[in-house]
């Protein structure tokens, strides 16, 4: 018998089935490896706040404090006068990091650095570049060396539920500090205060398991005034004296892109490794995480309300005290955005308030 000389093989109509099948399987796995994905990445985020916490708490064991939230700093102070802390806490932390080179390298070039210069100047840390430890790998761009001249900062600090007092130093402030009202733990500080005014464990008297210490930002690209991790310029925080963070809700966005800001501050929010102003490296409990944020006066020096932000979905990754990192969702209890900030007693911006407080006496309420 002879042998067929037909071609065995897919007919067209086939091979289009075969080849749809294996789109729509693709299409139905592709979210979950995201979602894979994003779970690693924030787990790893989280495990860096951990080592922030351990950090923290190896500095107060070292100096019976926590390191202040800036320090106007001999050699890296942008030109400005005392009353502008540049310095961030982060660098401080470097030690506890096992950054001991990098801290040390970052104080050999303030000792050398020309007049009105800037910490993110330092060649030390302009050489060693972006530093895992301060990145979290889910913010925007953060595989990405050259975004920033030295490297992101993704963690930032809290000052609890301040708007008009978190650019300021407890001199300027004196009526609460010498009452022994603290609103926040990571104050800007000048160095002749850094000692008399410390925070310590002992100051929390709301429970280290309740106040936040840390957070995070998104830390988007400058070029565009993202809602989500930058800040906006505007005046409406404003009222009689004090700071009100309610107007910020409703600041004014671009007509076309409703996702940025009209008017974008002058700042570098979790972009620059080293800088302690407000703006850049803290953020207040007064408006609930990935908020609005918005800077009365829009410089670098500003007051202002500043909402911790991530890519996470849902909510922020918080350090406490305790050292624990717990999930923040935005729909948290952030009582009443429109009152008029506080400098004693319970916040009146909710449970997201009183976390930020240590010594706003809600334990009773966070419990």
């Amino acid at each position: 018998m002879k042998e067929s000389n037909a071609r065995q093989g897919f007919t067209l109509v086939e091979l289009l089935v075969v080849i749809a099948i294996i789109g729509v399987l693709v299409g139905l796995l592709l979210p979950a490896v995201q979602a894979a994905r994003e779970a690693a990445r924030r787990m790893q985020c989280s495990n860096n706040m951990k080592q922030l916490g351990l950090a923290l708490h190896n500095y107060h064991s070292a100096y019976k404090q926590f390191p202040a939230g800036a320090v106007w700093f001999e050699g890296y102070n942008g030109g400005m006068p005392t009353q502008t802390r540049t310095v961030s806490a982060a660098i401080f932390i470097m030690p506890f990091l096992e950054m001991t080179a990098l801290y040390e390298g970052f104080v050999e070039d303030a000792k050398q650095a020309p007049a009105g210069s800037w910490p993110w100047e330092s060649q030390t840390l302009r050489d060693a570049g972006p530093q895992s430890a301060f990145i979290c790998p889910s913010a925007a761009n953060a595989d990405n060396p050259e975004y920033s001249t030295v490297s992101k900062n993704c963690y930032v600090f809290s000052v609890g539920d301040e708007l008009w007092h978190n650019a300021r130093t407890n001199s300027q402030e004196a009526s609460p500090i010498a009452r022994g009202d603290f609103r926040s733990m990571f104050l800007p500080s000048l160095p002749d205060e850094f000692n008399k005014t410390r925070r310590r464990f002992r100051d929390i008297i709301d429970g280290t398991s309740n106040t936040i210490a840390m957070s995070e930002v998104a830390a988007t690209p400058r070029d565009f005034a993202t809602v989500k991790g930058d800040v906006a310029a505007f005046n409406g925080i404003y009222s009689g004296g004090t700071g009100v963070p309610g107007p910020c809700l409703n600041v004014p966005l671009q007509t076309d892109n409703p996702t940025e800001y009209l008017n974008g501050a002058d700042c570098w929010r979790g972009l620059i490794l080293g800088d302690g102003r407000t703006i850049n490296n803290k953020f207040t409990t007064t408006l609930p995480p990935n908020s609005p944020s918005c800077a009365y006066g829009g410089g670098n020096n500003s007051w202002g309300t500043y909402a911790p932000s991530s890519q996470h979905s849902g909510g922020v990754q918080t350090l406490m005290f305790d050292g624990s990192v717990n999930f923040v969702t935005d729909s948290i209890d952030a009582g009443d955005p429109y009152a008029n900030q506080v400098t004693s007693g319970e916040s009146p911006y909710g449970i997201w308030g009183a976390m930020g407080t240590p010594q706003g006496k809600e334990v009773n309420e966070l419990e």
